[in-house]
């Protein structure tokens, strides 16, 4: 069993804008995860070194995707995790106004290579259908590897079926809340065919806007189906 986690930490800061990054990294060292995206991410002199800071009190590889220049460093997605980091990089995504990236990591798992993906869509609906459409493209040309796609979609309503399965839905939750002042879900986990999902859970914790995502899968035996494009 993996377990993993999405999270929006809306720049280390609550709702009401206090920050709360020590109790971010308390709460994600305690949910004992294997994989960490998070979304909302800085790494620059102006709001500290995030991404380090939590990397450092977990113990965790790091990869970051910077979208934004700011204050001498980046804003963008990261990545935490206890896995070997086969590699990492950065995918720019079609935007009309506030640029998007992609984070993309292949990690070794149990002996198996699986990718793992880590966005934050734009609030702008033509720029996130452009890129909802460029991730779909992306997953339907990877097949074999085992996929889990993470992040805050900005949307109610985002699909990668048939090639990958929205976590939620599969355990009856696609109605739950991760925005929870607005009643909206905005985070997602994806996974393709080769994942069963055993879990998905939040965690009803009030240190951003957000609340973190935890899903456990596992590996299913054999090789699934391609899905037809």
């Amino acid at each position: 069993m993996i377990r993993v986690i999405s999270y929006n930490i809306h720049s280390g800061r609550d709702l009401f804008w206090r920050n709360r990054l020590v109790q971010m990294a308390r709460t994600l060292l305690a949910l004992d995860a294997d994989i960490i995206c998070l979304q909302e991410v800085h790494e620059n002199s102006k709001y500290g070194y995030q991404a380090q800071y939590l990397s450092e009190q977990l113990s965790y590889a790091l990869a970051f995707s910077p979208s934004i220049a700011l204050a001498g460093g980046f804003y963008g997605n990261a990545l935490l995790t206890r896995l070997p980091i086969k590699e990492s990089g950065s995918i720019f995504l079609p935007a009309k106004r506030e640029q998007r990236t992609l984070l993309s990591a292949t990690l070794l798992w149990q002996e198996h290579e699986i990718r793992v993906w880590n966005t934050h869509c734009s609030l702008q609906a033509g720029s996130r259908a452009m890129q909802v459409q460029q991730l779909r493209s992306m997953a339907a040309d990877h097949p074999e590897t085992p996929l889990l796609l993470f992040g805050d979609f900005n949307t109610t309503n985002v699909s990668f079926a048939p090639f990958l399965l929205d976590c939620a839905r599969e355990m009856g939750k696609e109605g739950v809340p991760t925005l929870p002042a607005f009643r909206r879900r905005l985070d997602y986990i994806f996974a393709s065919p080769h994942w069963q999902v055993l879990r998905y859970t939040l965690s009803p914790v009030a240190w951003s806007d957000h609340l973190p995502v935890i899903v456990e899968l596992d590996l299913r035996p054999g090789r699934p189906a391609a899905p037809a494009k």
